[in-house]
This record gives C-alpha cells, sequence and structure tokens, in this order.
C-alpha cells in the first residue's frame, strides 16, 4: 500500500503456531511505524516451550528501516537474543529476489564480538484465491566457537517448513497446517552428539498468521 509522506502504522505475525512434536510455541511479528520511504521496525522471532521449566528463546530488533530499490529494502539498529543473554547490532536486507521468492539476509554483532548471520527464503505457491503452500527455508551461521552456548563456527542449523494456508478476511488472516524439520550442520553436528542432543529433528505444526 502505497501512502506517500504521511506515516502508518501496521503489525504483521507471520507465524503464531505450535510444533506438536517438540511441544512447542513458535512465533514471529512485526511492528512499524512511518511512511514509505523511513520507517522503525520492532521486530521479535523465536519460540516458547509449553512443558518443564517454559523457556522462552527470542531474538528481538529496534531497527530502521529505508527502501533501496523497487524490491529490496535496508534495515540498521540494535538487537538483544535472550538465549545467550546478549545484545548486538544488527543490519539486514529483505526484500523480494527473481521467481518472487521473499528473501533476507540479517547480520547481528554482539558484544562478546560473536557474528551471527541469518538467511532466510519464502516463496507463496497460490492454488486458488484462499488456499496457498508456502516452503521456507533458514540457516544460521556463526563467526567463531561459543560452547558455553552450543555455538560452533560456521554454518550451525538449517530450518525447513512447508505450509498449507487458508486465507480469510480479505487475505489478513490465515491458518495453516504444516511439517517443518530442523538439522545441526557442520561441526554442530558432533557437538550436539557428544552433549547427547538430537540433530535432526521434525514435527507437524499448526497456527496462523495474520496483519493489521
Amino acid at each position: 500500500m502505497m501512502m506517500g509522506s504521511m506515516p502508518l502504522w501496521g503489525v504483521s505475525v507471520d507465524d503464531l503456531g505450535y510444533q506438536f512434536d517438540e511441544d512447542q510455541i513458535n512465533f514471529e511479528a512485526t511492528g512499524w511505524y512511518g511512511t514509505d520511504s523511513n520507517r522503525i521496525r520492532l521486530r521479535t522471532e523465536g519460540s516458547a516451550q509449553t512443558k518443564d521449566d517454559k523457556e522462552i528463546d527470542s531474538l528481538s530488533s529496534l531497527a530502521y528501516w529505508k527502501p533501496l530499490s523497487a524490491f529490496w529494502n535496508s534495515e540498521a539498529g540494535v538487537a538483544y537474543d535472550t538465549e545467550n543473554d546478549n545484545a548486538a547490532i544488527m543490519a539486514g536486507i529483505v526484500g523480494t529476489a527473481p521467481y518472487f521468492i521473499e528473501t533476507d539476509a540479517r547480520a547481528y554483532l554482539y558484544t562478546d564480538g560473536q557474528l551471527r548471520l541469518d538467511l532466510g527464503a519464502e516463496y507463496e505457491w497460490r492454488l486458488d484465491q484462499h488456499w496457498v503452500v508456502i516452503p521456507e527455508v533458514g540457516l544460521t551461521a556463526f563467526s567463531k566457537d561459543d560452547h558455553d552456548n552450543g555455538i560452533t563456527q560456521g554454518f550451525n542449523e538449517m530450518d525447513a517448513e512447508v505450509r498449507l494456508t487458508y486465507e480469510m478476511f480479505s487475505r489478513q488472516l490465515a491458518p495453516y497446517v504444516g511439517v517443518s524439520y530442523e538439522t545441526a550442520l557442520g561441526k554442530a553436528r558432533g557437538q550436539r552428539r557428544q552433549e547427547d542432543e538430537s540433530v535432526d529433528s521434525s514435527s507437524l505444526t499448526a497456527g496462523v498468521k495474520f496483519w493489521f
């Protein structure tokens, strides 16, 4: 929606779903305020365990957003990671690659010198006016080992999910069902085996995405 110089706001919840096998709730949400050329964005993503200690792991950022071209936008700001209890400086590029693939790349430089890189891609395959299949994949990499937080240098993790969504109410509300898969990569596989943790997992998922 083009809005010119008049500042507006919006909220988009791209994922609010339950992973049955992992027994956890995943979430990803973004709120923004501004114009077509300048915005402030508040974004958070993570998971919340629904059993035992009910731990919540999240990566949240407050960033300045500005378009680079018709299809690409830039972000820069600060972030906080509850999983390793550390703050970071964040910079990223988000946009639409050829063949309408939604792509995002964000780098986080933590206060301890650790550099994290998150890469993601998503595609919407529309079956009709309401039914949409959404495959997505994400990769996470780190610049150095951090065994206290279960991190190894290089690519650590890949996650993938395929959702079948049904868009309702002018596409503002879309419940979904799907299948998710996560796997450790590189040296992270060996470290997880040493700590008797699983290196691969899959789960049925169900949830909703919406915006207003």
